[in-house]
């Protein structure tokens, strides 16, 4: 408002020697909004320019400049500390005197439910509280409640300090949890950085909410009692807006806690792992430590979409390329089961399987071993995966193993092993049966690969 209102008297008068008219009409605007002390600030503050610059005429630029300058004047910032603190204590004062129930009135606070709207003639702006409106624009009070919403003085009180605990990444952040006494563990960092640079916290310069949120889960488990645990019994919404008069916008966030769970136990469990995850939720692969840092803060991840849209990142505990695996069985298994929501013993009957088909591979020469494995890899129809176990079998008995690979039973469990989806389950199973080959043949498929390498440089 200030800098705007100081736009609009020097783009009036096209010149710093302002009409006495013009400057009566800006000081009077200032004490309206602000106070008498502000106004008569600003207009010192544009006679000491006229007095050291002596511009005759003044194009956007200069004018757009004269504005910004002002703003970083330090009386600018003790007039907004001045009409805080009185807006604050009308508030406060209006606390105290207000009832705590209003039998005689229908309308309650949208908010608490429970107490009366706040001064039902004064109309309450998104300058008090936030997606409200902004006066005369276009989205002015698009509630079509003409206080702009029933908002009581005590929740809109609190709502004053909510800066207090948000971050701004692009928009505003507010990181809402439960129990209440995580609340306060997601708003220390912004509180010890409104203490340290009297300012909203950046969040660290991430640009992404949910990098910034699993972030933050990764290093709170590592100080909490229980670990990840600790995050089986909470909930966390983020609440990413942005409300000025260009636009107003919000994204309600709800993080899944068995997303919340799993990306402590990954952190905690095997950073490096996940980390290697991670970096294949990037378009490009970070090659440096720095890198990693910079995509973190930056680029947004798939790993982190999906799991908050509840979708499979089983893929990306692989690298097929390869033929490794980016983390360890148990990693593995956990998200298996609190993720996905995969029985224990459906799990058990996979990894039989997959060591199984590794007793068997072991056997086999080289080229051979690379060719079956291919055919798994390559399989993307259903009867492609089945063929697959049948050929295997009919190998076993050649080689003279003992045990055939599964039963019938066994092989029908396994194919809904992630559901009655059939054509979801099955690509499911393969990509751990995969991990589990990739995982107990690593050595041997690492030397086959350099052996590659080498005998495709001499050609």
């Amino acid at each position: 408002l200030l800098s705007k209102s100081v736009k609009n008297i020097l783009k009036k008068e096209k010149s710093i020697n302002i009409s006495n008219e013009s400057l009566l009409e800006l000081k009077n605007k200032l004490c309206r909004n602000f106070d008498e002390v502000l106004a008569e600030n600003v207009v010192n503050y544009l006679h000491n320019i006229r007095k050291q610059d002596n511009l005759k005429t003044l194009d956007d630029k200069q004018i757009k400049e004269i504005a910004s300058n002002l703003l970083n004047q330090k009386f600018v910032d003790d007039a907004i500390a001045r009409k805080i603190e009185k807006a604050l204590d009308k508030l406060y004062t209006k606390l105290k005197q207000q009832s705590t129930h209003n039998r005689n009135n229908n309308a309650f606070c949208v908010i608490c439910g429970k107490n009366q709207p706040y001064n039902t003639q004064t109309q309450i702006y998104m300058s008090s509280f936030p997606l409200l409106g902004s006066g005369k624009k276009t989205n002015y009070f698009h509630s079509g409640n003409l206080n702009g919403t029933d908002i009581c003085v005590h929740c809109l009180f609190l709502t004053q300090f909510m800066p207090l605990a948000s971050y701004r990444i692009r928009r505003v952040l507010v990181i809402q949890g439960y129990p209440y006494n995580l609340n306060v563990e997601l708003a220390k960092e912004a509180l010890r950085d409104v203490r340290m640079y009297k300012s909203v916290a950046n969040a660290r310069n991430f640009k992404k909410p949910e990098n910034f949120l699993f972030k933050k889960i990764a290093e709170i488990t590592q100080k909490v009692v229980g670990g990840y645990n600790y995050w089986r019994r909470t909930s966390i919404s983020l609440y990413y807006f942005i409300s000025n008069n260009q636009r107003q916008a919000i994204d309600i966030i709800h993080i899944p806690t068995s997303s919340l769970v799993f990306v402590a136990f990954a952190s905690s469990y095997d950073p490096q792992g996940w980390r290697k995850i991670l970096s294949c939720g990037w378009r490009k692969n970070p090659s440096t430590e720095n890198d990693f840092e910079i995509f973190e803060k930056e680029k947004t991840n798939e790993i982190y979409l999906k799991l908050l849209n509840n979708e499979s990142i089983l893929p990306y505990f692989l690298d097929l390329k390869s033929r490794s695996t980016n983390t360890k069985w148990d990693l593995l298994e956990f998200y298996c089961k609190e993720v996905l929501g995969m029985d224990e013993k459906a799990l058990e009957l996979i990894k039989n399987v997959g060591d199984k088909i590794v007793e068997t591979l072991s056997a086999l020469e080289d080229n051979k071993l690379i060719r079956r494995l291919r055919e798994l890899e390559t399989a993307t129809r259903l009867y492609q995966f089945e063929e697959f176990f049948v050929n295997l079998e009919k190998l076993r008995q050649r080689k003279g193993l003992e045990k055939p690979l599964m039963t019938f039973d066994e092989f029908s469990a396994l194919l809904v092993s992630y559901g009655e989806n059939i054509d979801i389950s099955w690509k499911t199973v393969k990509h751990l049966l995969l991990f589990r080959i990739y995982e107990k043949l690593h050595d041997r498929l690492a030397k086959i690969s350099e052996k590659e390498k080498t005998e495709g440089g001499d050609e």
